[in-house]
């Protein structure tokens, strides 16, 4: 009987507890992780990759935010040093594409404009795992 007491008031709170933990402990392991916050996404979520925007900026010495935010005029062409960082990327680049688009799909996009820039800086991941790391 007491054995039993004392697991409810010791054993049930603290595998409680440590349940609590291990299902919150992902949503803070990541600080300052961007969300994608995006209409063409029902509903906010995480990135796929975690990316901690500002901290991969001094660390690739990107000074510039057109370098990865582009910008196009009504002819389709890059402006050059134009940064886009007003648009959402989605605004351009479709989840699903229909034939009509011109851009490429949102994924594709991404999967593009990161891993030349690694494959050119000859710096940074290209292989899925390291960046997909979950």
């Amino acid at each position: 009987m007491q054995l039993t007491n004392l697991l409810k008031k010791v054993a049930v709170p603290c595998a409680a507890t440590l349940v609590a933990a291990l299902w919150l402990l992902p949503a803070f392991a990541q600080d300052n992780v961007k969300s994608l916050k995006d209409p063409a996404f029902p509903e906010p979520r995480a990135l796929a990759v975690p990316f901690k925007h500002n901290e991969h900026n001094v660390k690739a010495e990107i000074k510039n935010c057109s370098s990865c935010h582009h910008a196009y005029d009504a002819q389709g062409r890059r402006i050059a040093g134009a940064s886009a960082t007003q648009r959402r990327c989605s605004d351009c680049h479709q989840v699903r594409p229909t034939p009509d688009d011109h851009a490429p799909a949102l994924m594709m996009a991404f999967h593009k404009l990161c891993q030349d820039c690694h494959r050119s800086k000859g710096k940074g991941p290209l292989k899925c795992s390291q960046c997909h790391t979950q």
